[in-house]
């Protein structure tokens, strides 16, 4: 089993980070690359109110990654973060599509409402629709 790119959505949750450290650990058996992604919604173009939410999506994205870079540390994997636009199922599906990752790691339940008994919304839309292996953590 090939473990060498393995893809992680963060959406700053305890467990989409639990579900870091997992890809982390796993990547580690290998050498190989972890990239965390963050998605935000697109904005649409507006007033000042607008541009001042869309910045702040960017900032707290941009936060996220940073705490998940330095989870990484020095971990024998290499690193990325990509701040990501879009629908978190859908950018998360064509992320791993177009970059050829062969893993996805992510947590059952994120910042969304589905309670802790269930599976939420992202994780079960990628878990039914992704080509490669998903590795849920709960």
């Amino acid at each position: 089993m090939d473990l060498n790119r393995i893809l992680v959505p963060i959406d700053g949750s305890k467990k989409s980070f639990e579900a870091l450290d997992r890809a982390i650990t796993l990547a580690g058996f290998t050498h190989g690359q972890v990239t965390a992604i963050h998605v935000i919604p697109h904005v649409l173009e507006g007033g000042t109110r607008t541009k001042a939410f869309d910045k702040q999506l960017q900032d707290e994205g941009k936060i996220l990654l940073q705490k998940a870079a330095k989870r990484a540390g020095n971990k024998n994997v290499k690193f990325t973060t990509k701040l990501l636009r879009g629908s978190p199922s859908h950018v998360t599906l064509h992320t791993a599509k177009s970059g050829k990752f062969d893993h996805i790691v992510m947590s059952t339940t994120g910042a969304g409402s589905a309670s802790n008994d269930m599976i939420g919304s992202v994780s079960n839309y990628i878990l039914h629709k992704s080509k490669i292996p998903v590795y849920l953590i709960k």
